[in-house]
């Protein structure tokens, strides 16, 4: 930067770029590097100017005027300003700068005759700022912002409306954010406004709150200087302006982003003033194109912030109609705009960004008038070591609900737990009083910590609740344990300012503080999703602390159960391998609250409440209708357009609430697998929806009557689950959330699975159209007829659900098992059984299975540990008990792993070219060998194996290894030697043979040989039998890597695992095991071919 440069007074914003943060601050550096880097790809930012930190100094360096008196200009009213300011002029010398002053009034040694001055720091920034409006401009400056104003009038018209707004220079780092700590001012018209503006956004650098936020980040009230922005106005006052986060604010999850929108300008969003519509897209689904909302919510909208009706430059605050209200206040097509923006803005700046936007209502533009990094969830370099959980027993929950003990319900800010005493205020004014009352007792000499509950301002670990924060509020806001408003959505300023001090928030709660007394004790739990809860009472939580170990990789995924789509942004901040049950019935009874065909046959039944008739799809329930009051079934009716308003129908409303709760778990997800189980709720649970009464029998065992499957082909149930069908196809191809997997559950038999298939491939969901499908195993038939069910349905898994196996194997319900003198459970020996063999027939097809159930959640101790010892693929279990079951499962594997000796057997092995397998351990092939010779199907020791079998035969002896066979490519496969894990696998080319052609891969014993060097024979039975004896030709085979190795030129080394790999349907499968004693070139034969286990088994 030039000497010359350094006197620059001002600067247009397309001049300056984020280089210039020192210069112009760091809200006109971003504006401007938007402007100059980013106006290609559609970013549209207002033109303006910035001073710069020279003419801040420059303001500084003139002199303290003798009048006017700055306790005058700063509206002292109860005289301690001038007691303060009479200190400070004891300090100086009469020809003092501005800036010589400052440092006075904040000198925290101030003496006044030899006593420290005892003031508040709101008392010395009221000074600080008396001192900055006092002192006039430098003529120099003053010129310099007249000639800027009028640039910006010739570009925009003569008496155009700016904004002028604070860029400090230490504001909007990766660090801190400072959202809210300087002033900006909206509709200023004319040169004098503007200087006024300018002189108020300096003045601004000494309030209270940007005091305390300036020492809470160790900065002195004078480090940096402000830089102050004047921008052309975007009319949002007669449109909608909002908030967007490059991740989700809440969670940090990234791939999400969270938009809010609502009318007017946008101070009222920031604020907290309204609580905004909400909207939520996947961000990797932008990219591809796909329009990707995922999420909306509509907001209250009951405010908004215009233009002043009387003219001038003053804003003012409006009713929205109701109508209004119930609307939408953008566009789908503008929410995807403004994504693609983000997006572009992101990847710019190379992090998450907190953009502030606003859309013109006079050209129908967006604009983006502010972007800065996102300092709660990106600040340092994000590295921890602990996984922090709070959480409240789920009993005590529930308890609480029962005894009416649910004081409020809002919108969750973070997912931490606070409780203690209510503190309510209307607005800070009420505070600023009761600290002036306050003062007056301790001048008297009265004593603080003698004052009774009643009497005091705000104790540490209070609950604060009031109508909405403001910046001022942020020294109260740091010592409350739970804050509470009114007011406001997630990315309001109380939102923003709770997640930077690691404080849970719930807002926007009605009538909060008419609902709670002051005093009273409370619980805010933010813990239980996106809904916050107020329990009355004081009542226990804890936290845990898990730390982030990686240690040994796991062969057994470890999945979550996930219930409540709004938690599964911060599930899927877990180090899991996906969702192994997410249910539809929580989105059902939570978010939709509605039977199904209520919503299908509205109008119908609008009908009917008018005339009387009942139409020819209501006649099936026809003695249902006739039974009920139409009166209170059109009230009933009416209950629905309540709670479905901005849907073109009720059926569209079902549709977008699936859709949008199922889009949420797979964004938060992706592209880990999650695996959706269709509805499951029983008729009993169905009569509870609204107009469930009107649809649903009285059965006398729900768990076992009309549920799953079999209602999904009945033609009474069908129109409903048309619609589950619908929201679920738009999340798949509409929302390109290609992870999306499906699960049947209490399927009876393969006829009833058949039927369910024949829907789903109707709406492309089925598993001709890519979807993959799994059946819920929790039926014996379901384990019993597993192989015609994994044909019949062309599954690519299944899941144990161990809650309905207990009772369908003991003929119990679970729902009274607490009558049984002996109940039992998933670790009961019957359905352990039932466990063991559905893992071992689904694993022998070659696909996945894991369990879902309760079981491993209830019992992390000693489920998991009994699962891998059967060789399950994966276990899913409920987010809270995710460390404990991977712990357990850890210590099962490193158990299993030393009683074999050797580091490659893994129960549960799966290949890395993505097909799904799992490997039978030795002990289980002898289990089946001998079963197998029971029936008289054994395998003899001698018997071929297949076409590869004088192959294996010859490496079991230490021959030397064959060449690969015609029909594969010359292949080279990494295998991890730690972990024993597969890297990469080729294709065969061809595959003709009536035996299946496969790989056949041996790891050498640690114990001998080369250890660190795997073997890799390429085994096909297309074209001639191979010589056993032959050799390749080195030269045409890849060249080795570092801890690769192929059989060319050399034999193998000794062989301790086994594993034969086969390509299937869907990929490639590992499905046999041998546990080989040790032996090959240099090593003791085996006495007897029958000594080495048969690879067959």
């Amino acid at each position: 930067m030039s000497p010359t440069a350094d006197q620059t007074l001002s600067l247009p914003l397309e001049d300056v770029g984020s280089d210039d943060r020192s210069r112009v601050g760091g809200k006109a550096a971003s504006l401007g590097e938007m402007i100059r880097e980013l106006s290609g790809a559609g970013i549209r930012v207002p033109g303006g100017f910035a001073t710069t930190a020279r003419a801040f100094h420059l303001f500084l360096a003139e002199p303290v005027p003798p009048a006017p008196d700055p306790t005058e200009v700063a509206g002292d009213s109860s005289g301690e300003v001038a007691d303060l300011w009479k200190a400070v002029r004891h300090r100086l010398s009469g020809d003092e700068t501005l800036k010589e002053a400052l440092e006075v009034v904040f000198d925290p040694e101030l003496e006044d005759g030899g006593q420290t001055v005892p003031t508040e720091p709101g008392v010395r920034a009221l000074l600080a700022r008396g001192l900055v409006q006092a002192t006039a401009l430098p003529p120099a400056l003053a010129d310099e912002i007249r000639r800027g104003h009028g640039t910006l009038e010739d570009r925009y018209g003569a008496g155009c409306d700016a904004a002028v707004r604070s860029s400090a220079t230490v504001e909007d780092s990766e660090l801190a954010s400072f959202a809210g700590q300087y002033e900006s001012f909206l509709n200023v018209r004319g040169a004098p406004a503007v200087l006024a503006a300018w002189k108020g956004c300096v003045a601004s650098a000494f309030t209270e709150r940007a005091v305390s936020y300036l020492e809470a980040q160790g900065m002195n009230p004078l480090t940096g200087a402000v830089s102050v922005v004047v921008m052309k106005m975007v009319r949002s006052d007669l449109a909608t302006s909002g908030v967007l986060f490059t991740l989700d604010p809440d969670s940090g999850n990234p791939n999400l982003m969270s938009i809010t929108s609502s009318y007017g300008l946008g101070e009222f969003v920031v604020q907290g003033t309204v609580t905004p519509d909400t909207f939520l897209l996947w961000k990797e689904g932008l990219r591809r194109g796909h329009p990707a909302l995922v999420q909306r919510e509509l907001g209250a909208k009951d405010r908004a912030l215009i233009y002043s009706s009387h003219g001038g430059t003053a804003t003012e605050s409006v009713d929205v109609e109701a109508s209004r209200q119930r609307a939408w206040s953008i566009s789908t097509d503008e929410i995807l705009e403004l994504g693609r923006m983000a997006l572009a803005i992101e990847d710019h700046y190379g992090r998450p960004m907190d953009v502030e936007w606003a859309k013109d209502g006079r050209t129908g533009e967006i604009f983006i008038v502010q972007a800065r990094p996102e300092t709660v969830h990106a600040g340092g370099d994000g590295a921890t070591s602990v996984v922090r959980n709070w959480r409240m027993d789920p009993a005590l929950v529930d308890r609480l609900r029962a005894e009416d003990r649910v004081l409020l319900e809002g919108l969750a800010v973070g997912t931490r737990i606070g409780a203690g005493k209510v503190r309510i205020y209307g607005d800070y004014e009420e505070v600023i009083a009761r600290k002036r009352a306050l003062r007056t007792v301790t001048a008297a000499g009265g004593a603080v910590e003698k004052l009774k509950p009643e009497e005091r301002i705000f104790d540490e670990g209070d609950v604060l609740v009031t109508s909405l924060t403001t910046p001022d509020w942020e020294p109260l806001m740091k010592q409350a344990s739970l804050i509470i408003t009114e007011r406001g959505g997630r990315t309001s300023h109380a939102a923003i300012v709770a997640r930077e001090f690691g404080i849970p928030a719930i807002v926007g709660v009605q009538d909060a503080m008419q609902r709670l007394r002051s005093l009273q004790e409370v619980t805010g739990s933010c813990a239980e999703g996106d809904t916050g809860v107020v329990f009355d009472g004081i009542h226990p939580f804890h936290v845990e602390e898990v730390p982030l170990e990686d240690g040994e990789p796991l062969e057994t995924r470890i999945k979550l159960n996930v219930g409540f789509p709004g938690k599964s942004p911060r599930d899927a901040m877990l180090p899991s391998d996906g969702v192994g049950l997410a249910r539809l019935e929580f989105i059902l009874t939570a978010q939709v609250g509605i039977h199904p065909l209520t919503l299908v046959w509205f109008e119908e039944l609008r009908h009917f409440v008018r005339t009387g008739e009942v139409a020819e799809a209501l006649m099936p329930f026809r003695a249902a209708l006739q039974k009920e009051d139409r009166e209170e079934l059109d009230a009933l009716l009416g209950a629905v357009e309540r709670r479905t308003p901005g849907y073109d129908s009720p059926a569209a409303f079902f549709v977008d609430r699936v859709r949008s709760g199922v889009a949420l778990i797979c964004a938060s997800f992706h592209p880990r697998p999650v695996l959706v189980r269709l509805s499951d709720l029983k008729s009993n649970e169905y009569r509870d929806l609204l107009g469930g009464r009107l649809f649903e029998p009285r059965e006398e065992n729900p768990m076992i009557g009309w549920r799953g499957a079999s209602r999904y082909t009945d033609p009474l149930f069908e129109p409903a689950f048309q619609l589950e069908l619908a929201a679920l196809a738009d999340v798949r191809s509409g929302l390109g959330l290609d992870n999306l997997q499906l699960m049947v559950p209490f399927c009876r038999s393969p006829e009833e699975g058949i039927g369910v298939v024949e829907l789903l491939d109707h709406h492309g969901l089925g598993p001709s159209g890519g979807t993959p499908l799994f059946l819920m195993v929790e039926i014996p038939s379901n384990v019993l007829e597993a192989e015609a069910f994994i044909d019949a349905m062309s599954l690519s898994g299944g899941s144990i659900g161990s809650n309905d196996l207990v009772q369908t194997v003991y003929a119990v319900s679970r729902d009274d098992l607490e009558g049984y003198a002996h109940p039992p459970d998933a670790r009961s020996p019957a359905v352990r059984t039932m466990i063991r063999e559905a893992v071992e027939r689904f694993g022998a097809r070659g696909v996945e299975i894991g369990i879902c159930g309760q079981a491993p959640s209830d019992h992390p101790d000693e489920i998991p540990p009994f699962l891998v010892e059967c060789g399950i693929s994966s276990i899913s279990v409920t987010p809270d008990t995710f460390f404990r079951v991977k712990r357990a499962v850890q210590r099962a594997e490193a158990k299993a792993r030393g009683a074999t000796g050797g580091g490659a057997e893994r129960e549960g092995w799966r290949v890395g070219c993505g097909a799904r397998a799992r490997a039978r351990g030795w002990r289980r092939g002898q289990r089946r060998r001998r079963r197998g010779a029971k029936r008289g199907r054994g395998a003899k020791a001698n018997a071929p194996v297949c076409a590869f079998s004088p192959l294996l035969n010859n490496m079991l002896h230490g021959g030397s290894a064959p060449a690969p066979i015609e029909g594969f490519s010359p292949l080279l496969t990494k295998i991890h030697t730690r972990t024993g894990t597969v890297a990469g696998i080729s294709e065969p080319r061809t595959a003709t043979s009536d035996c299946d052609p496969g790989l056949l891969v041996a790891t050498p014993n640690p114990g001998c040989g080369d250890p660190g060097l795997p073997v890799v024979l390429p085994i096909a039975t297309s074209g001639p039998q191979a010589d056993p004896g032959a050799r390749p030709d080195p030269s045409s085979l890849p060249h080795p890597r570092e801890n690769e190795w192929m059989v060319g030129g050399a034999a193998p080394p000794p062989i301790s695992i086994l594993y034969i790999l086969r390509p299937r349907r869907r990929g490639l499968s590992a499905f046999h095991i041998a546990r080989l004693p040790s032996f090959g070139p240099g090593s003791r034969k085996p006495q007897t071919e029958a000594s080495a286990p048969d690879p067959s088994n």
